[in-house]
């Protein structure tokens, strides 16, 4: 019975994926910082082509309509709803051969905590203290791993394939935001409009127009109002998970990383 609802579950994700006609795709792990990218990428594109801000978070119709490459964001079976064990990760993406993607990465203990706050306070996938979730299969590290690993692999299967870290967006937002517009096809942007992008999708400002309701979209609203963990932008912090997991936790996560091996961390680690 477990097998046939992973089978369905992957079978669900996979038409996600290929339901509509798309010429990029835009995958991460949950928590990675993707809606951080997707406000900064629709910004730009709202101000660059003059398109309502309404279109900001529908990404394939927002390039669709601004003329350029159809860029869909997507977690690639790795979202928390589905709740697909780590073994069950699909391998195969030949169904990507022909496309572009662009890939997020994350520092995994970050990651951890904030899907750990998604999965208990937003979608309610878990109950339990951070520490079990750090080492459920089905939610903790080695899943984590195991999709970084899987995509490692298979990096060279895209007819392009861009690595995106979400510290060096920290580091230089302009940097990673102006390399995602060129690879969707928006070409040079005028340096003050990037600015106006980054100033709208930093992060006091988005957790404030969450608050408020402003991107009418149910997947940009607290889990509750009054608990600044419910947030869809939670914290939005490098190294914040020294605040929530245990040195055993710390050192459990960093001990899989190493067995399992994580080429996509170590060129984290080296640079």
């Amino acid at each position: 019975m477990t097998l046939f609802s992973d089978w369905l579950k992957i079978y669900l994700v996979r038409f996600e994926i290929l339901r509509r006609p798309t010429d990029v795709y835009i995958i991460s792990y949950p928590k990675s910082g993707r809606t951080w990218l997707r406000v900064l990428l629709g910004k730009a594109i709202c101000l660059k082509y003059g398109l309502p801000d309404a279109l900001m978070l529908d990404t394939h119709r927002l390039t669709t309509t601004a003329g350029l490459l159809r860029t869909h964001f997507v977690h690639d079976y790795s979202e928390i709803l589905s709740g697909l064990h780590y073994c069950r990760l699909p391998a195969d993406k030949r169904e990507y051969a022909k496309k572009k993607v662009i890939f997020i990465v994350r520092d995994i203990k970050d990651t951890l905590v904030s899907s750990y706050f998604q999965a208990t306070k937003r979608t309610h996938k878990f109950k339990g203290p951070i520490a079990e979730f750090v080492r459920n299969e089905t939610f903790g590290v080695k899943k984590i791993v195991t999709f970084y690993n899987i995509w490692h692999n298979n990096r060279h299967v895209p007819k392009e394939f861009l690595l995106v870290r979400y510290e060096d967006m920290h580091r230089n937002p302009a940097e990673a935001l102006v390399k995602t517009l060129r690879f969707v096809g928006a070409g040079d942007v005028d340096e003050r409009l990037v600015q106006d992008a980054i100033a709208f999708a930093s992060f006091n400002n988005m957790r404030q127009m969450e608050a408020q309701g402003y991107f009418q979209d149910a997947r940009m609203r607290p889990g509750n109002a009054r608990d600044e963990e419910s947030y869809k932008v939670r914290k939005g912090v490098i190294g914040g998970y020294a605040a929530y997991l245990s040195e055993a936790d710390i050192h459990y996560t960093d001990q899989v990383i190493e067995e399992m091996g994580c080429p996509f961390m170590q060129m984290h680690l080296a640079r």
